[in-house]
């Protein structure tokens, strides 16, 4: 009979090691540490695009997201933030990988620290450092290399007018936060922006306004614009109107759905790429090799 110090040491966390089905999950856990531990495998760009990072995705586009363009995904109340990070990690990684920048304006729901925090499991810190700026417009986690504070957090955003200064101080801080996600180089970068930040801080009008004159400097850089657009938004039809691409998300018992409204195509599940292992996305059904869009 075995002695029993040597039965604890076959159990790992209240599993015995002896049988199958144990041994697969711990052969799964292994897998899942060495796929971590490799990392992110960049996607090549096509001409004039950007690849998304999903081959799946690019294939639906036509070969990625056009340079110079704004792609816009409506999201309903499903739609968390895990929903977001397994569509968009992908995207952000291939452009960070490529020594090219994000410029991003967070839903509310999240937090420029905890969006470094998930990112740098596949991007190193200094990557992300040098490359990320957040755009803050309530005093949130200031102090930090890529916090870019906006607003004042001593007065009322809502009610109060920025004064000259203050006008002038938030526009050299813009301009410092895209020479740093450009580099040396001068490189395109993605432009991220979570609608309603715009919406309730600013009012529909004036957030409709903001986004006309950043569209137009997506397109005269060359750079990607990426919106989240949620229900209830009143900017939400002109930000519709002004994208070139539109996309429906929405999650239900079976996952995370994608719906291609502008081009247009049919409902696909966005799912981890076993194969490649995380942050590596994939939809299903999968679109052929030859499935082009216009």
């Amino acid at each position: 009979m075995e002695p029993r110090h040597r039965q604890k040491n076959r159990e790992f966390s209240g599993i015995s090691l002896r049988t199958p089905s144990s041994h697969r999950w711990v052969m799964r856990a292994a897998a899942q540490r060495e796929t971590k531990t490799n990392g992110w495998k960049s996607v090549p760009d096509s001409e004039g695009r950007f690849s998304s990072g999903i081959p799946d995705f690019d294939r639906l586009l036509g070969g990625g997201f056009r340079r110079g363009s704004d792609a816009l995904f409506t999201v309903d109340e499903t739609i968390g933030l895990e929903d977001l990070d397994l569509l968009l990690f992908p995207t952000f990684l291939n452009f960070l990988y490529q020594s090219r920048g994000i410029i991003a304006i967070l839903p509310s729901s999240d937090s420029p620290h905890g969006f470094r925090s998930r990112l740098t499991k596949f991007v190193t810190r200094r990557r992300f450092d040098t490359r990320v700026r957040v755009m803050d417009y309530i005093g949130e986690d200031q102090g930090l290399s890529y916090v870019v504070t906006i607003g004042d957090p001593d007065r009322d955003i809502v009610d109060s007018k920025p004064d000259l200064k203050q006008k002038k101080r938030a526009i050299a801080e813009v301009v410092a936060a895209e020479k740093a996600v450009q580099g040396g180089r001068r490189k395109p970068f993605l432009e991220f922006t979570a609608f309603e930040v715009f919406d309730t801080l600013m009012g529909s009008e004036k957030a409709l306004k903001a986004f006309y004159y950043g569209i137009k400097r997506v397109r005269m850089i060359g750079n990607l614009g990426i919106g989240i657009s949620g229900p209830g938004l009143g900017c939400a039809a002109g930000v519709r109107r002004l994208s070139d691409t539109e996309f429906a998300l929405h999650r239900d018992e079976v996952g995370l759905m994608i719906r291609g409204v502008r081009p247009r195509f049919g409902t696909c599940v966005v799912t981890e790429d076993r194969p490649s292992g995380p942050p590596h996305v994939a939809f299903v059904p999968r679109p052929p090799l030859s499935e082009v869009s216009p």
